[in-house]
């Protein structure tokens, strides 16, 4: 007769697949805990950026913490999932596998937070707005909260390239900037047409008149913004156009310290026409080679799409279709 370990032997060979199926099922210690969440995304982010190193510094982590996770699952699965050749790492089919199922929870966490980003402590819907300039975007926020008095909303502020880029990250819900280029990513309302003026201090007018060359602007001392500027980038083009390459005696981040220290007489600087409401301490100067001019632009990621985000789309609509009836009105004056 068989005896009951051979009997058992021969079930493993002729069904050891359904048989270790049976077995996992009953005996919950035997589950795969060493392919972790956390393996997954530091195998992911190896593939990534290329080495142990790099994924460590997107990961915040150590370079050995990232490694080792690796190196464990390694040899706790009896598996290889780099190729390790010429000091540089090769993903094999089944790490590339495996990275389809990491990219995949990745996209559940991101998800996820931004279900979670809809809401603020109190449990009341949140919007999340990105601003280049403060106007007209908070007069476009202002109409938006007027609708929807329940609703939290955040702003900051930064420059073109920090709002697109939040934008992208999905670390705001909404961007206002002028000159978005078009981009298949995005979802984009256009609120006016405005173009970069020049301002000088109120209290000297004797500095330039109300239309000023570029050429004219040259001679005097002026005021830039630092690089990711939609404003400084207008600027720099048309003085480049015009064979014009002036040093200013000032560059500064915010659009609030070139109005600061415009107002103050520190020199000339340039602004969106209608980037503030503010006329107190300023005048605002045409420049015709600064013309046409850009249009301002409401966007957000094309698939972000819930009732706040439509909220804020349908209201930039009715804004653009008002500015359109009043431009007629402007011209003549």
């Amino acid at each position: 007769m068989i005896g009951r370990d051979a009997r058992r032997g021969v079930l493993r060979a002729c069904y050891g697949r359904e048989l270790g199926l049976r077995t996992m099922k009953a005996e919950p210690s035997s589950l795969p805990r060493n392919l972790t969440p956390a393996r997954l995304r530091a195998l992911l982010q190896v593939v990534e950026d290329g080495s142990f190193s790099g994924a460590a510094r997107s990961l915040g982590l150590s370079h050995t913490a990232v490694a080792q996770q690796i190196r464990e699952l390694e040899a706790e699965r009896g598996i290889r999932l780099f190729d390790r050749i010429d000091g540089s790492l090769r993903p094999t089919p089944l790490c590339r596998e495996l990275c389809e199922i990491g990219e995949r929870i990745r996209e559940a966490e991101r998800d996820a937070e931004r279900i979670l980003a809809r809401r603020d402590a109190g449990g009341r819907d949140r919007l999340r707005v990105g601003l280049g300039n403060s106007m007209p975007g908070i007069a476009l926020i202002g109409q938006v909260i007027a609708s929807y008095r329940t609703l939290s909303v955040s702003v900051v502020s930064g420059s073109h390239h920090d709002i697109l880029s939040a934008v992208l990250r999905r670390e705001v819900d909404v961007g206002i900037l002028p000159d978005v280029p078009e981009d298949p990513r995005l979802r984009r309302a256009i609120l006016l047409r405005q173009e970069v003026v020049a301002i000088v201090a109120a209290e000297r007018p004797q500095l330039v008149g109300e239309t000023a060359t570029l050429a004219e602007l040259a001679e005097r001392p002026l005021i830039f913004r630092s690089r990711g500027s939609s404003t400084q980038r207008v600027v720099d083009r048309a003085f480049r156009r015009a064979g014009l390459a002036p040093a200013p005696v000032l560059t500064v981040d915010s659009r609030d310290t070139v109005y600061e220290a415009v107002a103050i007489g520190v020199g000339i600087g340039f602004m969106w026409r209608h980037g503030t409401h503010r006329a107190d301490a300023v005048r605002r100067i045409r420049v015709p080679e600064l013309q046409p001019g850009a249009e301002e632009v409401v966007f957000a990621l094309d698939d972000e799409r819930n009732a706040v985000v439509d909220l804020v789309f349908s209201t930039a609509s009715l804004w653009a279709s008002r500015e359109r009836r009043a431009e007629p009105k402007r011209q003549q004056a």
